[in-house]
């Protein structure tokens, strides 16, 4: 079933996540920036980033485990790492590579890094539990996974509203519906969260901290649009409904406009609230 995922990320997603990277990867930008100062990273610190995308936050963490440390990233998305390949050659940083695979099934050396982090990466595992046990396999004894995922899609009214607004008008996918896996929101649940840890192998939960922050929907109010209507829930939505939901769109669009009115700022783009967990812990 993995396959299915993977597939649907190289050849349904890729060409949108690239329209939007500028905001997927730049709301990204802004929880990872308010979570590192709790992950604790340290010069010379071996890292691997699951689920790592574009690389961003490899180049990230590289320059904060400097030379003296290695930074490997995982995905399984040949075009992003394609462009992880070139930004982390522009950038200098040898101490970050990456490999193409699937984190949950993917050889790694054993007992060798001090971190395992992701963000926004295990929550579309088809199973996350089976991830983390290779990462706890790959940890040495002390070392620490590091997760940022989304909370609820109620703490969330930047992806939740437009949602709502899909289901007016279409019914939710079907069991047979192409998906990225399990979803954004699949990890939102701290109890289920902290069962999945345990069961993966890391009894020591150190941190579970709630993230909020104003993120960027659009740089204009029709980006804005575009952005739900590609990405994210209501886009699945309305992709999976097939005729119906291009019959339905016009509909849509113009109810999305007008949520889109009141949180845009001056300079025409649009901000919403986002809510995510910053989670550590440690193997024993």
């Amino acid at each position: 079933m993995n396959e299915d995922f993977i597939h649907c990320w190289n050849e349904i997603l890729v060409p949108k996540w690239n329209r939007f990277r500028h905001l997927l990867s730049g709301n990204g930008g802004i929880h990872s920036e308010l979570a590192y100062p709790h992950f604790g990273f340290r010069v010379g610190d071996k890292v691997l980033d699951i689920g790592c995308g574009y690389g961003e936050t490899c180049l990230d963490i590289g320059r904060m485990v400097t030379d003296a440390g290695v930074v490997l990233g995982l995905d399984c998305t040949e075009a992003f790492l394609a462009d992880a390949n070139r930004e982390r050659d522009q950038a200098g940083l040898r101490q970050v590579r990456y490999e193409l695979g699937d984190a949950q099934t993917h050889a790694l050396p054993s007992e060798y890094f001090d971190v395992v982090f992701s963000r926004f990466g295990v929550m579309f595992f088809e199973s996350v539990v089976m991830a983390l046990r290779n990462a706890h396999r790959a940890l040495k004894p002390g070392g620490t996974v590091c997760l940022i995922v989304w909370r609820t899609i109620k703490d969330n009214p930047c992806w939740g509203g437009a949602k709502e607004i899909a289901l007016k008008y279409l019914p939710p996918p079907g069991d047979q519906a192409k998906t990225c896996g399990p979803g954004p929101f699949s990890m939102a649940d701290e109890e289920t969260v902290r069962a999945m840890l345990k069961v993966a192998g890391f009894t020591q939960v150190e941190l579970f901290r709630r993230i909020d922050a104003e993120i960027c929907v659009g740089t204009s109010v029709e980006e804005a649009i575009d952005y739900q209507i590609l990405v994210g829930p209501s886009g699945e939505i309305v992709r999976e409904a097939g005729p119906e939901g291009q019959k339905q769109l016009p509909l849509i669009r113009a109810e999305l406009g007008a949520l889109m009115q009141a949180p845009r700022r001056a300079d025409g783009s649009v901000w919403m609230p986002s809510s995510t967990w910053a989670i550590m812990a440690r193997k024993s």
